[in-house]
């Protein structure tokens, strides 16, 4: 089995409050353990960056699917590797809402998070990759 990792990123089309967010979660988590998709969400002010791990196909079709929910719009691929192991194994779908707070602190904090732009992240994807790296388990 070949792992990929598939990362992109998306601005939300409503507001997404706490509640929203949860149910979003929890119907996504046991769909992505039925598929041996690993991963992780962050989210902040409308704006999402999420790595999607497991097969080829797999990732590739539940991208599919995301790029077409209404909920959001503006979904670019960031990146598509090839992957030795996941980095969030322990996670069908790990989450963390981010805040002015939270990113003011965040060791090498990256000026992305300030006003995000979807397309920014393609000539980013380094820096994307290494912001969810920090919140790998």
């Amino acid at each position: 089995m070949s792992l990929y990792c598939l990362v992109y990123v998306s601005i939300a089309n409503q507001e997404m409050s706490d509640k929203h967010l949860e149910a979003m979660l929890k119907k996504a988590r046991p769909k992505n353990e039925k598929a041996a998709i690993t991963g992780m969400l962050l989210y902040r002010d409308g704006f999402f960056i999420q790595a999607l791990e497991g097969e080829l196909e797999t990732i590739e079709n539940l991208y599919t699917t995301i790029a077409k929910d209404e909920r959001h719009r503006d979904v670019i691929l960031v990146y598509k590797n090839s992957i030795q192991q996941r980095r969030f194994s322990d996670w069908t779908m790990g989450f963390n809402r981010l805040d002015a707070t939270d990113t003011n602190v965040i060791d090498g904090y990256t000026r992305f998070l300030q006003q995000p732009q979807s397309a920014f992240f393609i000539d980013y994807a380094d820096e994307v990759e290494d912001l969810l790296n920090r919140f790998k388990p």
